[in-house]
């Protein structure tokens, strides 16, 4: 029996262009950074959600994504063919002499055409449950066994790659990644193993792997690195009143985890030193002293969000007002755009076409009834995650 069941998402230009690849020379594992989503989630994702978003942005601001298969808990569902590409190993992450830094020779000039990409599932606490690492093992080790891989040498993460900071739980702590490896090669060799528990170093704090929104004050532009170091790989620099995304309790040695998206829709990863981006006390003591404290006046408190009973769907003629608009903002601020390449992001006070599209993207990414009415199960989604 399969360690993994196939159910193929449609063919389209931003998630499975349906190009044959050249081969497998490698696995690439990668985490979805989504806290607490099963593989499901992410399969509705990319099969529904992105390329419906994406029809509505202007070319340069689409996205482009997918990876071949996704493993949780309890399941593992490959959405793209083998044989086929997924857009899962080729982002830019640093120039390097002028070209884009690629650490795995073998999968040059484009890992997408010579490679399988593999996700993990996390947990809401940002960890790797050690049933969905046993489950990534089986695939793995069945892959090796069908493409005639060397677990050891031909299973990559994604930052070998290009330097992103994924699967981060390996890449803050690579020992966890060798493990795994030896693991896939022992089940190849039909040995039973057990996966211990092991916890996140990166993640301490008891509200740890929910991400918070922060904004870098850095005077002169903060860097963004590959490691918890000054000295590390520079992954780009943030200007001042960049907004980025903090993982809550990532924090060590004044260094933290942060997801940050551009204009264009590309999404960066790395560490930061937290001295230098607005935050509250968990992100300046999680594990270190504190930063020097900054004029109360200067810090921008969490934005509140009020969100309103009933059911809001499209009308004739469109449901209009404060109500609406309380809508609207709160999908925006979860990154789910009435119209991203509006004026405000769409943000208009009119219940129409494109937010009952956000909102139905909003519910396909969080396992809901996918109408996009807006009722009580939608507010009640949105509430637990904007607090």
């Amino acid at each position: 029996m399969s360690a993994f069941r196939n159910q193929y998402i449609n063919t389209n230009e931003w998630t499975r262009p349906g190009l044959k690849n050249n081969g497998v020379r490698k696995l690439v594992v990668h985490y979805t950074a989504n806290p607490g989503a099963p593989a499901v989630n992410h399969y509705r994702y990319f099969g529904e959600t992105l390329p419906a978003q994406n029809r509505h942005l202007p070319d340069k601001k689409q996205t482009f994504a997918s990876a071949h298969i996704f493993v949780d808990r309890t399941d593992a569902i490959c959405i793209i063919p083998l044989n086929e590409v997924a857009y899962h190993a080729n982002d830019v992450q640093q120039i390097v002499s002028g070209k884009p830094y690629r650490g795995v020779p073998a999968l040059k000039p484009n890992a997408n055409f010579l490679s399988v990409g593999v996700e993990l599932c996390i947990e809401k606490d940002g960890n790797f449950h050690p049933d969905t690492v046993a489950r990534a093992e089986q695939v793995c080790a069945e892959l090796c066994r069908m493409f005639k891989l060397n677990p050891i040498n031909d299973i990559v993460r994604h930052y070998d790659i290009t330097h992103k900071i994924c699967p981060a739980p390996w890449v803050s702590n690579p020992q966890g990644f060798t493990d795994f490896k030896a693991r896939v090669k022992k089940r190849m060799a039909g040995v039973v193993v057990t996966v211990p528990v092991v916890s996140n170093p990166a993640v301490t704090h008891t509200d740890k792997g929910r991400f918070i929104k922060n904004t870098v004050v850095a005077k002169d532009g903060l860097v963004l690195r590959t490691q918890r170091s000054a000295g590390s790989s520079m992954v780009l620099t943030l200007p001042n009143g960049t907004i980025v995304k903090y993982q809550l309790g990532s924090t060590v040695n004044g260094w933290g985890y942060v997801e940050y998206t551009n204009s264009k829709g590309q999404s960066f990863h790395g560490y930061v030193n937290v001295s230098y981006i607005k935050s509250d006390n968990e992100l300046k003591s999680s594990g270190q002293k504190k930063a020097a404290a900054k004029p109360k006046t200067s810090e921008k408190s969490k934005p509140k969000f009020t969100l309103p009973d009933g059911v809001f769907k499209v009308k004739n003629p469109l449901t209009k007002g404060a109500a609406v608009k309380q809508i609207q903002t709160a999908l925006a601020a979860l990154y789910f755009y009435p119209d991203k390449g509006a004026k405000n992001n769409g943000i208009d006070g009119y219940y129409g076409a494109k937010t009952a599209n956000a909102v139905k993207r909003f519910q396909l990414m969080h396992g809901l009834p996918a109408d996009g009415i807006y009722g009580p199960k939608t507010k009640a989604k949105l509430e637990v995650l904007l607090k």
